[in-house]
């Protein structure tokens, strides 16, 4: 009995320094590091910059009411298409024919006075001729030739300033003319309806703000209004490709132009935000760049939300490996990439060039791109066995 518990015992124990063996050789046997590879290619990159905007028609007009009023009639809708001078609103016209008739009626008023008046600086000047005569031949005294000439330059002062009314009289009849054709409200170029903020019936009141009548806006022509960001917007210049997308359209690609970026965000322009600005550091700072399109097709609408590319480099058919595979790029466009050549992990110096959010070219004549890329964190500090290569994982 005694021996089978020895036996008993003394496998348990070899079983036991048999796990322990184990354990410690596995946990300091030396193992072979597995990579990533990617094998490099030649392809087309572009390099871009990404930004956000709302579509509004190139050129676009609040149409106004210069006079105050009651709507009389309106005689378009939204999205009719209108040329120059063709009639949009009436006002009624009530009031300021009335303006008008007062107006002339001054004029005519002023007018028969300055007939009066020279009617009677006739009289006046024939007497001062008179009295003149007289006072030569002693016939008269000085006082009453002296009165009679002064009653004439008076009248004569009276004249002048009856014609200076007349001219007043004149401008207010002009100006009542001119506010009565307001009354019609006209196109001020060809263009589509998108908005008619009033109503028929509406009276609208000039005299404190111009209410808009109609929005007016050319629509052939569309423009983006980007917003790109301040780490961007250096990349940029007018003339540069564009495309965007649009929400209800996301495979379709409108091709546009960059015309103007501004030189300030669009903070600048309130007073407020400009001071608050210089104290906040943590606010985003985007800056307007508009974008025109042609729209003949008439897809594209007012307020739309527009996805923007804009292409700042482009290469075609060139040596391309993926940016995870790029590693201490410096400021003169020289980076290193390691090179699995004959098992072996192999720095290689390279330059390059344009890059996209996953590619970036290299510009080395010499880079063979038969020659798989090996991608990690640790690439430079451990070699690379050829039975790892084959187990470890490959991305093309």
């Amino acid at each position: 009995m005694k021996r089978k518990q020895v036996i008993k015992y003394g496998v348990l124990g070899a079983l036991v320094l048999a796990l322990v063996g184990y354990f410690v050789y596995d946990a300091t046997k030396e193992v072979a590091p597995t990579y990533m590879s990617a094998t490099p290619l030649i392809r087309d990159i572009e390099q871009k910059v990404y930004a956000t905007g709302t579509i509004a028609g190139k050129v676009s007009v609040d149409v106004g009411a210069q006079v105050s009023g009651q709507i009389k009639k309106l005689y378009v809708a939204k999205g009719d298409k209108v040329k120059a001078g063709d009639l949009l609103c009436e006002i009624d016209p009530e009031i300021q024919e009335n303006n008008l008739r007062r107006a002339k009626a001054e004029q005519s008023l002023i007018n028969a006075q300055i007939r009066s008046k020279k009617a009677q600086i006739t009289m006046l000047k024939a007497e001062h001729i008179r009295q003149q005569n007289l006072l030569k031949k002693q016939a008269t005294s000085t006082q009453s030739a002296q009165q009679a000439t002064a009653q004439y330059e008076m009248a004569l002062a009276d004249l002048d300033a009856l014609q200076a009314q007349y001219e007043q009289a004149a401008i207010s009849v002009d100006d009542a003319t001119t506010n009565l054709g307001y009354t019609k409200i006209v196109a001020p170029m060809d263009g589509t309806v998108y908005a008619i903020p009033v109503e028929e019936g509406q009276t609208v009141n000039a005299n404190q703000t111009t209410p808009t009548i109609v929005r007016l806006a050319d629509l052939e022509t569309m423009t983006v209004e980007a917003e790109i960001s301040e780490a961007d917007v250096v990349k940029v210049q007018p003339d540069m490709e564009c495309r965007f997308t649009i929400m209800g359209l996301p495979n379709r690609y409108f091709n546009a132009k960059l015309r103007s970026i501004d030189p300030a965000p669009a903070s600048a322009e309130s007073s407020t935000s400009t001071n608050q600005s210089s104290s906040s550091s943590t606010e985003a700072i985007y800056y307007n760049a508009l974008l025109d399109v042609d729209n003949k097709d008439g897809v594209l609408r007012i307020d739309m939300t527009a996805e923007v590319e804009i292409t700042i480099a482009k290469a075609s058919q060139v040596k391309a490996i993926p940016i995870a595979a790029v590693k201490n790029e410096s400021s003169d466009n020289k980076a290193t990439v390691y090179q699995l050549i004959n098992g072996q992990v192999t720095p290689k110096t390279v330059e390059i060039g344009v890059r996209d959010d996953q590619y970036i070219e290299v510009k080395n004549e010499d880079f063979d791109i038969s020659i798989p890329l090996v991608i990690g964190d640790d690439v430079a500090t451990a070699a690379f066995s050829a039975a790892a290569a084959r187990r470890g994982p490959r991305m093309y």
